[in-house]
């Protein structure tokens, strides 16, 4: 995608004359710093024409009180929990709505300048200033790989110098959707991290009171894939998040799916890190994963039909892994399990030995921690071996990891950017073609989505076709 030119359009900021009457605010018995009410300005300043990006003005930040226990610790604006989906929906409200820039102006309670506008997604009970978000004690640093929805980008200087965007999603690995609020008006669009050039520094910041959404994705979840009916084609397979039901999608051999079969009665959103492979070596495919209570491993075998009784075949401690993934990585004609260690980064394989899992041995030395899903879609560059694909938390970009028969090749990137605002996918070939392909469920943060299939080239992905078109 080409992209325009961004200028910065000058602005004049009015800094407030005289001195600003300090208040305090105080409740359930505890004092808060509360900022003034706005001061009397002139007209000029009531309202800031142009000024497409960054900041065009807010009030001067204001030096806290003392505790109210008259202690030197300063209070803190008090910031009621928000979860991540909230603070998006309370930002989506102000967007086209034709509001004008004033930092001496409100719109339900809460000023309406680039702050007052964070303040009020975040559901804090005061309009706070870039350059008192630190101070108060509502924010802390985090890093660019940790920005979830809801975080933020700021400039922490004070007036018309410092500005804040409330991040959404990435869009690739240098840029991502947000809300801000500039002269020009309320804006939800693409932005380059961390922000504009010529602008300031930007850091990544967390509201401490921001919560994690329930279910990040309210649809269906774990996908992964496998033959289940014994008619030889890929069947999609996921956990119904409302529910815990496991269902399978019949694959057509075509790309498509036809109407979902129930393989799991329940408990299923119980289990983590499914994946799917012939682990007891009677040609049928099975289906492992980690139950979150006792970080056991279990296998439930396919019977052809569906699944049968479930065996253990790891005894604690994977809950402790992550991103579970399962195909022949050793050459040996017997389907592995290859899990990444949470808290080394390094990659395991897990041999199948026809009946189980033999001693695990490292292929991967480190950061895998920073992959947000790792499947095995089969082959994916028609060498006849099963390889890996995975993304990169912090890019968004997608990353083929080439099977050698001994274990993995250097990887190759097969998806520029983006990837990271995949809710989640599965692999295999589900267009018969004997070349891997991805089902991927894109969705906006707390709601369902749509499913795409993503074909396998050889040495590559296609471009996506729409084959599930919601409650995914």
């Amino acid at each position: 995608m080409s992209r325009k030119a961004y200028l910065r359009t000058s602005a004049v900021a009015v800094g407030l004359a005289g001195s600003l009457s300090l208040g305090l605010l105080v409740q359930g018995g505890t004092a808060f710093a509360a900022d003034p009410a706005p001061a009397a300005a002139p007209a000029a300043v009531a309202s800031v024409a142009g000024g497409e990006y960054g900041g065009a003005g807010q009030p001067v930040g204001v030096a806290q009180a003392p505790a109210a226990d008259g202690s030197s610790a300063v209070a803190s604006v008090l910031a009621p929990a928000v979860t991540r989906h909230e603070a998006i929906q309370r930002a989506k409200t102000w967007v086209g709505i034709g509001l004008d820039y004033s930092w001496t102006g409100s719109h339900n309670g809460y000023r309406t300048d680039c702050s007052g506008y964070v303040s009020m997604a975040w559901k804090l009970d005061d309009s706070l200033t870039t350059d008192t978000f630190g101070p108060r004690g509502v924010i802390e640093n985090i890093g660019k790989g940790d920005l979830k929805p809801g975080d933020a980008l700021l400039n922490d200087n004070s007036g018309a110098s410092g500005h804040v965007v409330l991040f959404e999603k990435w869009t690739d690995s240098s840029h991502y959707m947000g809300y801000e609020f500039t002269g020009s008006g309320v804006h939800y669009r693409e932005i380059p991290y961390p922000y504009y050039p010529g602008y300031g520094t930007f850091v990544p910041v967390r509201n401490k009171s921001i919560r994690e959404d329930g279910p990040s994705d309210p649809g269906m979840t774990n996908l992964t894939a496998g033959d289940f009916n014994g008619d030889h084609k890929k069947d999609l397979v996921a956990v119904e998040v409302s529910t815990g039901k496991l269902w399978s999608y019949p694959g057509t051999g075509t790309g498509t799916l036809g109407s979902r079969v129930l393989i799991g009665t329940g408990g299923w959103n119980g289990m983590s890190n499914l994946a799917v492979g012939d682990l007891n070596g009677d040609g049928k495919d099975d289906v492992v994963a980690t139950e979150k209570s006792t970080g056991k491993l279990w296998l439930y075998p396919g019977t052809g039909n569906g699944l049968g009784d479930r065996v253990e075949i790891g005894s604690g401690g994977w809950n402790g892994m992550n991103n579970t993934a399962v195909g022949d990585f050793n050459g040996d004609g017997k389907d592995d399990v290859v899990a990444s260690e949470n808290s080394t980064g390094k990659l395991f394989l897990y041999p199948g030995n026809g009946r189980g899992l033999g001693d695990r041995v490292e292929i991967g030395s480190g950061g895998w921690n920073g992959m947000n899903k790792i499947v095995s879609p089969g082959d994916m560059n028609k060498d006849g071996k099963d390889d890996l694909v995975a993304t990169e938390t912090s890019t968004g970009k997608l990353w083929l990891y080439p099977g050698t028969g001994h274990g993995l090749g250097d990887r190759v990137e097969i998806g520029s950017g983006g990837w990271n605002g995949i809710s989640d996918y599965a692999g295999a070939d589900f267009t018969g073609d004997g070349i891997g392909d991805l089902a991927a469920v894109d969705s906006d943060p707390g709601e369902t989505g749509k499913l795409y299939l993503y074909k396998g080239t050889g040495n590559g992905l296609s471009s996506r076709t729409e084959i599930g078109n919601g409650g995914w």
